[in-house]
C-alpha cells in the first residue's frame, strides 16, 4: 500500500545532507545511461495548464513523476516487484530540497576544499535549501547576502544563523 507524505513529514525525514547523497548517486547514474530525467513539460489550453517532470533510476527500480496544476505540487513514486505505486508526496517543500541539494553536490565538486565563506544573491525560499547544501559540504564560517529588500535580507540572515549556527 502507498504512502502519503505531506510537506512537513517530507522536511522532516529528508535532511539535506541524505537528499545530496542521493541526487549525487541520481547524476551518477544519469550520466551512467541507468538513469533517465526527461525535461520539463509545460501545457496551457485557456486558463488551465500543467506541469509534469518525469525521472527513473534504473539500477534501484523506482520511477516518479511530478506534477504540478492548479494546487500543490505533488510527486508519485512508482518501484519494488511487482511494480506498485510506492508514495505519494507534497512536493513543494520536496522541491526547495532538491534545488538545495543540487548546489550541494555542485559545491562538493567545484569550490575549493577549504572555502569558508559564501556569497548569497537572493534571501527567497531556494536561497535557505541552497545556503543549507552548501554549508552541509562545506565548513563555512562566513556568509554575506544580499536582497533588494532589507527586511527580507534581515529575517533571512537572523533565520539562517539560528539554523545553521553561523553569525
Amino acid at each position: 500500500m502507498a504512502i502519503f507524505l505531506r510537506e512537513e513529514d517530507v522536511r522532516r525525514l529528508l535532511p539535506m545532507d541524505e537528499a545530496i547523497d542521493a541526487l549525487e548517486r541520481a547524476f551518477t547514474e544519469q550520466g551512467g545511461g541507468t538513469g533517465v530525467n526527461s525535461p520539463r513539460q509545460r501545457i496551457q489550453a485557456g486558463g488551465a495548464g500543467m506541469t509534469m517532470m518525469v525521472a527513473a533510476l534504473g539500477s534501484q527500480g523506482v520511477s516518479g513523476f511530478k506534477t504540478q496544476g492548479a494546487g500543490r505540487p505533488l510527486v508519485l513514486l512508482y518501484g519494488g516487484e511487482p511494480r506498485q505505486l510506492l508514495a505519494v508526496m507534497e512536493a513543494g517543500g520536496l522541491g526547495q530540497i532538491r534545488t538545495g541539494a543540487a548546489s550541494g553536490v555542485a559545491t562538493k565538486y567545484m569550490a575549493r576544499e577549504d572555502a569558508t565563506s559564501v556569497g548569497m544573491i537572493g534571501t527567497g525560499n531556494q536561497a535557505i535549501t541552497q545556503l543549507t547544501a552548501v554549508c552541509a559540504v562545506r565548513n563555512i564560517r562566513n556568509i554575506k547576502a544580499y536582497s533588494r529588500t532589507p527586511e527580507r535580507r534581515e529575517e533571512f540572515c537572523k533565520r539562517m544563523s539560528e539554523s545553521l549556527g553561523i553569525e
